[in-house]
């Protein structure tokens, strides 16, 4: 069986640095979404299965009740600014050719956990979210705990990743450990 090519720095660096245009497009697109949603048009908030059935216009909202859903909505949002933090510091590491460090692994792990945070974190932003336009909307105070699988799959992910990131440092301990011997 022969032996695989080493890795092509040049190409990872190209991968990082397109990587990290995703990255953040991702970011622009989620700072956007949660302002435009809650801030600029509330009527918005009325897709969210937080506030489903509940009968309220979101789009009656003061101020205060726009800040509030805006930060309703940021609880579980915020691990997930720190995965993208990780993900743009995975990228500087790729464009750089440090791929087979010790950084990555640990930038791995914190994503995954990050994103299992988020998972954990996204009924709990629903219910706020509702308590917090039913309290604005002058109506009776409701409380709504919205489950969805999509919250199981971004924990799954988010293991995945801590694994992936195991068997990273793993490798890369391997390899050091084999520099020592050659």
């Amino acid at each position: 069986m022969p032996f695989p090519a080493p890795p092509d720095d040049a190409a990872f660096a190209r991968l990082g640095r397109r990587i990290r245009w995703l990255v953040l497009l991702y970011l622009l697109v989620v700072v956007a979404g949660l302002g435009a949603s809650t801030l600029v048009w509330p009527g918005l908030l009325a897709h969210q299965p937080a506030l489903a059935g509940l009968g309220l216009d979101p789009a009656t909202l003061g101020i205060g009740g726009r800040l509030a859903a805006c930060a309703a909505l940021a609880v579980p949002a915020l691990p997930l600014f720190a995965a993208i933090w990780q993900a743009l510091l995975l990228c500087r590491l790729m464009s750089g050719g440090q791929v087979f460090t010790l950084e990555v692994p640990r930038r791995l792990r914190i994503m995954g956990l990050a994103l299992v945070a988020s998972a954990v974190l996204q009924p709990v932003g629903g219910a706020l979210l509702s308590l917090t336009v039913s309290g604005f909307a002058g109506g009776q105070r409701h409380i709504a705990v919205p489950l969805s699988a999509d919250y199981v799959g971004v924990a799954v992910i988010g293991a995945v990743l801590i694994a992936v990131a195991a068997a990273a440092r793993e490798a890369v301990r391997l390899a050091d450990e084999n520099a020592h011997f050659v």
